[in-house]
């Protein structure tokens, strides 16, 4: 894989980093999972963002702390266009978002999903945007209910909508 590709996407597609570890902590269902299996919390915070990748027609980059050795990089379902990071012991998830910041040709198409705040500043100093996790959740909630409105418009809805079964707290309140 060219990892090249990575830090330089294509001018016109918007390259979205995921900090994974903090969306893990951050997504109430995906933390409970976290306390009893990190791989399967790790696996379900992967297939949970499978809709932003394909709806947006984003590259799709999540980013985790390695455990031990070198990192590791691949892509998810053999989709060129949505990357799994496992960062080294010693650069850890902040370090590789870092340098994929401070080295990507067009930060200005970047951005990235964190609560960290540190993070945040680096993506804004170096040119991206940032997100806070809450944010992530409402571009999917909008990103599946615009996949709903294309299905059914194409006159598909037999297979019925397309809903983000996770709660988050927030985001329930804000619905009532």
């Amino acid at each position: 894989m060219n990892s090249l590709f990575l830090l330089n996407p294509p001018k016109m597609q918007e390259h979205l980093i995921i900090d994974g570890n903090n969306a893990l902590h951050a997504i109430p269902e995906l933390s409970k999972e976290l306390t009893r299996d990190r791989n399967l919390a790790r696996d379900s915070l992967i297939r949970f963002l499978e809709p932003i990748q394909t709806g947006e027609n984003c590259l799709l980059t999540v980013v985790f702390d390695g455990r031990g050795g070198k990192g590791r990089i691949y892509q998810h379902e053999g989709n060129k266009s949505y990357t799994i990071i496992y960062s080294s012991s010693v650069q850890g998830a902040d370090g590789v978002i870092e340098r994929m910041l401070l080295a990507a040709q067009f930060p200005e198409r970047i951005s990235v999903a964190t609560n960290d705040g540190l993070i945040r500043n680096c993506a804004y100093e170096s040119g991206a945007s940032a997100m806070r996790i809450e944010e992530l959740i409402k571009k999917l909630d909008s990103t599946i209910h615009r996949t709903r409105l294309k299905i059914k418009h194409q006159g598909n809805g037999e297979k019925g909508p397309l809903k983000n079964r996770l709660s988050f707290p927030e985001l329930e309140q804000e619905s009532n």
